[in-house]
């Protein structure tokens, strides 16, 4: 009778907890698309303003969108979204990014001398496609809330190995619906040649819910504890030889590849224009070379790495909030600038990277780009050197020649340097080249050992 009952109260337990994921699930709505071109306010837009208003220009209106559903125009001042004043593009951009599909936004603006308010029903973002991949969106529960993932999959019905794609710090979406990004081009490369890819979005960027990314709490463990998560979930369809599950971590992604795969077991890891050294010490390194490469004078350089130095360790060794340090050495502003969390950074210089990599007994495939002016070409040499070191034979290491570090072709390191967003760039072939190949060696390798 104890037993049956038991079993009843699990049951219970389980359907709740089913009917709690699913409500959750539900939550996780599509991002909006509003379809706004939007620039800073001109001279002569900003004489049409009150003397204390502010706003943004709309340049172009795009086809589809939800702005030209309502009659938004080129050449209107958004002034208001919802109860919110627009400051600028940036806080307009911020603003409009919380917005979902389904959402009634009301837009306030100015066309000449009228004042116009307008209740738009915001539309879905599009999804990411192409023709011969199937992609999918998929959600997992990180710490309360849901994190998007984005996962690509041959058409077939057959099991796969798989990757699991660790993109570098800063808080963007990893979305490409045009497929032009170099994530896009290496991910779907290598589904077409057989893999299953996933991307975990982080904390409140694209379609995923949770802190803003850029808040304290949103640090390195937590993003990490984001990624084993996905982890887990993609071992675990039915479409994924989970025998066979890498990770592929570029930039800062290669520094919380080992400590992912100490929570998940991987087959094997591919690091990219990563980091060995402690976080101070490649500060220093990829600081003083971006200064060099400008020609900034010895002098100069050498000031601006004492200031570096002393800023830092303030901030990431002694563990002073940004607000204290700036508020004693005003001048650090620009050196403790950084596109994540200074929470995340702290963590970051805390690592003892040979120390994570011992733990770690998987095959590694460590590359880098001869003109990576980011990541010091020094570092995975020294990556290679210190796995083998702890592992004899377990790391692979390829250069790829005139590669940045954007895994796009760059003649030199000042070449890729001096390049604006408005620069045409060509991703670098052989990087996917190199990644499917040593994955499909392994691939065949485990499947030989496995009889």
């Amino acid at each position: 009778m104890q037993i049956k009952l038991a079993f009843k109260i699990v049951l219970l337990l389980a359907g709740c907890l089913a009917l709690s994921v699913l409500a959750l699930a539900q939550e996780l709505r599509r991002s909006g698309f509003l379809g706004i071109v939007a620039v800073p306010l001109t001279e002569e837009a900003r004489k049409q303003l009150d003397s204390e208003e502010t706003g943004i220009l709309v340049k172009s209106v795009v086809d589809g969108g939800s702005a030209k559903d309502v009659g938004i125009k080129s050449n209107d001042i958004i002034t208001q979204v919802n109860d919110r004043s627009v400051l600028d593009v940036g806080d307009f951009l911020q603003t409009v990014k919380t917005l979902r599909a389904g959402d009634v936004a009301k837009v306030s603006l100015l066309r000449g001398t009228e004042r116009l308010s307008k209740d738009m029903r915001v539309k879905p973002r599009p999804f990411e496609s192409a023709p011969d991949v199937e992609t999918l969106y998929k959600a997992v529960s990180v710490d309360g809330s849901l994190r998007c993932v984005i996962v690509t999959k041959p058409k077939d019905g057959a099991r796969h190995p798989a990757v699991l794609y660790i993109n570098g710090v800063g808080c963007f979406s990893q979305e490409s619906l045009d497929l032009s990004s170099t994530d896009t081009k290496l991910l779907y490369g290598l589904t077409r040649a057989g893999f299953v890819t996933m991307r975990v979005e982080k904390s409140a960027t694209g379609d995923s819910l949770g802190p803003p990314c850029l808040s304290p709490q949103v640090d390195m463990q937590a993003e990490i504890g984001g990624y084993a998560a996905g982890l887990k979930a993609l071992k675990g369809y039915p479409f994924v030889d989970d025998g066979n599950v890498f990770l592929v971590g570029l930039i800062v992604g290669g520094v919380e590849a080992p400590l992912i795969a100490q929570e998940v077991p991987v087959r094997g890891l591919v690091v990219i224009n990563s980091v060995a050294k402690s976080f101070m010490e490649y500060l220093s390194d990829t600081r003083r070379r971006q200064n060099f490469l400008r020609h900034t004078p010895y002098d100069e350089l050498e000031r601006r790495l004492k200031l570096n130095e002393r800023c830092n360790h303030r901030l990431l060794i002694e563990k002073q909030t940004p607000e204290q340090l700036l508020k004693d050495i005003p001048d650090c502003a620009d050196y403790i600038s950084y596109p994540a969390p200074y929470t995340f950074m702290q963590q970051w210089a805390a690592l003892n990277l040979a120390e994570e990599w011992k733990k770690i007994d998987v095959p590694t495939l460590v590359i880098y780009g001869t003109s990576d002016y980011v990541s010091t070409i020094a570092d995975d040499p020294y990556l290679a050197e210190i796995i083998n070191g702890f592992h004899p034979g377990r790391a692979t290491l390829k250069a790829i020649p005139n590669m940045d570090h954007y895994m796009t072709k760059a003649v030199s390191m000042e070449e890729s340097m001096k390049r604006t967003a408005a620069t045409p760039v060509e991703f670098e072939p052989l990087i996917l080249e190199s990644v499917k190949t040593w994955l499909q060696q392994q691939t065949r390798s485990s499947v030989s050992a496995n009889g």
